[in-house]
């Protein structure tokens, strides 16, 4: 891979570091993550990393608990870390039993006027209580 290539990874890695008072020496951190050879590591480290910003510990107190990414990339802490896999909600999953009160709803006769009218006059006794 070329040096371009590596820099590359590295400016992706240092673009997805969310941004805290911890959040310096980028030349120290080119220097390292060329050192360990990390572009080879980078889908494991993105991975790691997209997951990790979603966590409480790296919400809370502004990122106070997000560690400078040179202490990252000095103890790897992508490697081995566990990783849960995305739950996926299907936003047009649509529950039967709504679908057979739809259809339930247009096969019903209608409300007699007199109990309608007798309704009316019960939801305004309950309101004057």
């Amino acid at each position: 891979m070329s040096e371009n290539d590596e820099k590359s990874c590295f400016e992706l890695f240092w673009a997805a570091w969310p941004s805290s008072p911890r959040k310096a020496s980028k030349s120290k951190c080119l220097e390292r993550w060329k050192k360990k050879a990390l572009d080879k590591q980078w889908k494991q480290i993105h991975a790691h990393l997209t997951w990790i910003k979603t966590t409480d510990m790296w919400k809370k107190s502004n990122g106070d608990f997000i560690p400078a990414p040179l202490v990252y990339i000095n103890q790897e802490r992508w490697d081995g870390a566990e990783i849960p896999t995305p739950v996926t909600i299907n936003i047009h999953y649509r529950d039967p039993v709504l679908d057979k009160l739809d259809s339930d709803l247009k096969n019903a006769a209608p409300m007699p006027e007199d109990v309608k009218k007798r309704m009316m006059e019960l939801r305004q006794a309950l309101k004057s209580i």
